[in-house]
């Protein structure tokens, strides 16, 4: 026990705090994390009997978690042939675009990521995130997008699918949105579009 409280107050494990932040913002195991420092740490080889003597997983467990990384794109394989041998690295390139992507939605539009997770209660996928930033990016303003989202809430439906049928409608029919101050309450000029829903 007394080695183990050394390592400890050695500090040598310390994690940067700001990669700690962005990691606890994406949907990540702690088994996945561990596996991630495995590969940026130790090797970018998956090398099963390493893995199990490093981190103390069993066989399945290494499966499984390496497998949760791919799934949900985290982890991508390079594949190289050399001197008639496959070898295959693990490339962690799309975690840290991912990662870059949550670190650039916090210092700008004005969160409309978090809020979106928050109304929704869960983590964005990398789709959604890029659905959001299509319609910012074609000219559709945060707060018509909120509305949306509020308006879907309100119907009980939190499909991305719905939302964006909700924006191509209002942006097709040229809805602009303003908010009367001295009430506080949301308007929507020149539509009334709740008069006209599709039944």
């Amino acid at each position: 026990m007394s080695d183990l409280r050394k390592i400890f107050e050695s500090k040598d494990f310390v994690i940067n705090s700001n990669i700690i932040k962005c990691i606890s913002e994406i949907n990540i195991t702690l088994d996945e994390f561990l596996l991630v420092l495995y590969f940026i740490n130790v090797s970018c080889y998956l090398d099963t009997e390493d893995i199990k003597d490093k981190l103390g997983f069993s066989d399945e467990k290494v499966f499984n978690t390496f497998n949760s990384l791919l799934n949900k794109k985290y982890i991508e394989m390079e594949v190289n042939h050399k001197n008639n041998e496959v070898i295959e690295k693990v490339k962690l390139d799309p975690l840290y675009d991912r990662l870059a992507l949550n670190k650039k939605t916090e210092s700008k539009d004005s969160d409309i990521f978090a809020i979106f997770e928050s109304e929704l209660g869960r983590v964005l996928s990398s789709y959604e995130y890029e659905l959001i930033n299509k319609w910012l990016d074609s000219g559709i303003n945060e707060d018509t997008i909120k509305s949306a989202l509020k308006e879907a809430i309100l119907n009980n439906v939190r499909s991305f699918k719905y939302i964006d049928k909700i924006i191509y409608d209002w942006n097709k029919k040229g809805i602009k949105k303003k908010v009367k101050e001295e009430k506080n309450t949301e308007i929507l000029d020149n539509y009334d579009w709740w008069l006209d829903e599709d039944e």
